[in-house]
Order: structure tokens, then sequence, then C-alpha cells
């Protein structure tokens, strides 16, 4: 197959809907550079998550809600939110089927140690193995499905609990990676205006037109139920992203952990909340023929983070070689679809649908 690879990052025409422009740089690195200097300008970010914090501190009955699944980038928000700003904080914990056991013990001993209010949020199965099922059939990956899912969950338990805020912890390459496209770009944009700018219900009806375009209307439906169950649409609060306002570094977030909170999840601690992670990855590398990780680390290389040599190497590093047969068993049995189909449908994409 003909790739196209984009001059500047790693993306290539696997990457769905890139597209290069005359100088050969890809789409998403020419939408990064419209709000890069935004994004380097700490200080102006710094001022604008103060702002954010200090309009809601003390005037609702939590300052913040905060979504956690145990994970390292969602437990250091937390530990920062209440230990740094002295916030209020909500945390709640979404259990989509596939959450590890070792997730759930690290997050009820840390949001014991930092003495946080937390609660579990729990789906109907039948919703959540057809909401699975429909992703895995349009897109070969659950992870969309959880994605839509687990945003209405997230701000909608904000509203109803009454809190200032809703902050999450996605990581600037989940972000950016595919800025523009992305149904929830429009938080990305709303982040780096002020506060008093943004017209919160506005940005949700936006975003639940965009969901409207993106799932069949069952579905689509499914995603405003949840969004709108027991709340109106004037009590939304904004949906925070952490990490657009300060700085990201993995390896620095899991030593803060280690040395800080008794966070202790295994070896391997990427994902490893999920029990699905390496089963959903492996099936994307199947139909789209490289790591699912390579837009991610494209946003590293546009933005200067990592060179090309070092992205291409790291790429390379999260490729499977070898199929995960548990996760992938506890993935099938679990949305009620067989294997083979799944792998044809990825073989028939990556050889014929995506020439």
């Amino acid at each position: 197959m003909d790739r196209k690879q984009c001059v500047r990052c790693l993306n290539n025409s696997t990457v769905r809907r890139m597209s290069l422009d005359d100088s050969g740089q890809c789409c998403y690195c020419t939408r990064y550079d419209r709000i890069r200097s935004q994004l380097e300008d700490r200080e102006r970010l710094s001022e604008l998550f103060r702002q954010r914090i200090e309009q809601v501190r003390g005037k609702y009955p939590y300052d913040a809600a905060v979504g956690i699944s145990g994970g390292k980038d969602s437990m250091y928000v937390l530990y920062q939110l209440v230990r740094v700003y002295g916030l209020k904080v909500r945390a709640f914990t979404m259990r989509n089927g596939f959450f590890s056991p070792q997730a759930q013990a690290n997050t009820d001993r840390i949001v014991q140690e930092l003495g946080v209010e937390h609660s579990y949020i729990d789906f109907d199965p039948s919703l959540l193995k057809r909401f699975f099922r429909y992703s895995m059939q349009h897109w070969l990956t659950p992870c969309i499905a959880c994605s839509y899912i687990g945003y209405a969950a997230m701000i909608n338990y904000t509203a109803k609990i009454g809190a200032g805020l809703c902050i999450h912890g996605r990581s600037p390459q989940q972000m950016l990676r595919y800025y523009g496209d992305d149904v929830f770009t429009g938080f990305v944009d709303a982040g780096l205006r002020p506060p008093q700018e943004v017209d919160v219900q506005a940005l949700y009806q936006e975003l639940l037109g965009l969901t409207g375009t993106h799932l069949d209307k069952s579905i689509a439906g499914d995603v405003r139920g949840i969004l709108f169950d027991g709340v109106k649409a004037e009590d939304f609060r904004e949906f925070v992203p952490f990490f657009l306002y300060h700085p990201y570094e993995e390896s620095q977030i899991v030593q803060f952990l280690r040395e800080n909170t008794s966070w202790s999840p295994s070896q391997d601690y990427d994902h490893y909340d999920c029990t699905i992670h390496h089963a959903a990855h492996y099936i994307y590398q199947c139909a789209e023929g490289r790591p699912h990780c390579l837009p991610e680390i494209s946003v590293l290389v546009r933005s200067g983070k990592l060179s090309r040599e070092e992205g291409l190497r790291l790429t390379e590093h999260a490729r499977y070689h070898e199929k995960p047969a548990e996760a992938l068993h506890t993935l099938c049995d679990t949305v009620g679809l067989r294997e083979e189909p799944l792998f044809l449908k990825a073989w028939l994409y990556r050889h014929l649908v995506k020439k």
C-alpha cells in the first residue's frame, strides 16, 4: 500500500481522515499550529485554570467532580486538586464492565488516603453490550463507545451532585491526536478561552449535534439520555481538561504517585485499569497496519517533545507481535462477538477499504 507520509510528524495514510497540504504537512499539524502559541503560553494557561477554580470555589456543594479510573493520570489529577489546590472534590469511577480488580483496589485505597468522597457509577449491562457491539461492528474498537458513554455520564454526574466543574485527566496527546475531527475538540477550544466567555450550554448542544452525525439515532438517543438523566440543560458545568493547563510528563507523574501515595499498579501500568485494553489495540493494529498510538506520538513529534527518530522507535516498541488471547476472549465473550469475523473485517479494511 502506498502510504502518504507527513513531512513533520509520523502520520501517514493509515490515520483516518488525514490529508496533506501542498507543503507535505498533515492537517493535524496545520491545525495544531493555529493554537500552538496558546498551548505553549504557560503563564496564560495557569491563569486560565486559576480563573476557573476561583470562579467556583466555595459556591457549590463541591468545587469539582473528578472521574478516576485508578490509572496514573486521573490519580495524579485528584491528588493535585485536593492537596495542591485545596479544592473540595467528589470523585467517581465508572464501571463499564472491563474495570480491573487491581484498579479498583488502588482507587479505593487512594480516595481513602486523600479523604475524598467517592462513588461508583454502574450501567445497565444490556446498554453496555449494545454500545460495545455497535462500536466494534462500526469501528472495530470498543473505545469509542466507552468515550461517548463516559463523557456523557461524567457531565451528568457533575450536574447531579452540584459540583462547580467537571475536571478530567485526558493527556495532551489524547486531546490533540485528532484535533479538528474529534467530537470533543470543542472542549479544547473552550478551555483556551476565559471561563466567562464560554457558553457551556451551547457547547454541549453543539457536541450533541455532532454526536448525532457519528452515531445512529438509537445509540445517539441513549447518549442524550445518559447526559440528561435527571438534570436540565442549564445545570451543566464546564468539562475541564487538567492537562491543557499543566505540564504532562508521564515518567514524572508515575514517579510522583509512587513517592507520595500508595498507588501500586502492575509493571504494565499504562491502561492497566482496563482488562480489554490490549485486545482493543491489537484489533486496531490489525485493521490499520500500525500501532494505535501513532497519532498520539505524532503530537509529541509536532510539538517538539520527541524527534521523528525517537517517535518511530516508540511506535515500533508499541507494536503487538503476539495476540493477547485472554483479553480478546474477555472482549468477545462480553459483547457477544466471535473473533474470526472481527479479524476478517479488520483484514478487509486494511487491504481493501484503505486502498
